[in-house]
């Protein structure tokens, strides 16, 4: 029988990225877009993604985790970022994504079944109920008192 040491901290589990092609609609076209989805468990409740355009920049943005879970099953988001399923386009259909205020907006459609599955990954990473146990509060306190 081995006995653990109470001041030892769990190994963070590693990094979850989804390396896919989302598809941004414009005008009834629909051009590809290089998309990466990277979950940190150290910060457990976000999902950054950037989009990568095809003259090279990128944009990167950062969503709730389960605010992306939501959107795979009913309408979902308010103000800059909204997201709905659709029924049509591949075997579990899409999760159409609109990003920015209204007037100057990107919409970008994802598959449902990838993100689906990629998000499976995320939640065996770091169970839902569970992400308050990945923060250090010490040092998020310490961070947040800091003076410039």
């Amino acid at each position: 029988m081995t006995e653990s040491n109470p001041h030892e901290t769990a190994q963070p589990s590693p990094t979850r990225s989804w390396h896919t092609t989302v598809r941004q609609v414009h005008g009834g076209i629909s051009l590809p877009v290089g998309a990466t989805f990277h979950y940190d468990p150290g910060d457990p409740w976000a999902v950054r993604v950037t989009f990568r355009r095809p003259q090279g920049r990128a944009v990167e943005w950062t969503f709730s985790r389960e605010l992306l879970r939501s959107g795979t099953r009913v309408l979902s988001g308010e103000g800059d970022v909204r997201l709905w399923p659709l029924r049509r386009g591949g075997r579990e259909g899409r999760v159409r994504m609109r990003l920015g205020p209204v007037g100057a907006f990107a919409v970008v459609d994802i598959d449902r079944a990838g993100l689906r599955n990629w998000l499976g990954g995320t939640y065996a990473a770091v169970a839902e109920g569970e992400e308050a146990d990945r923060i250090d509060w010490a040092a998020e306190t310490s961070q947040l008192f800091a003076r410039p």
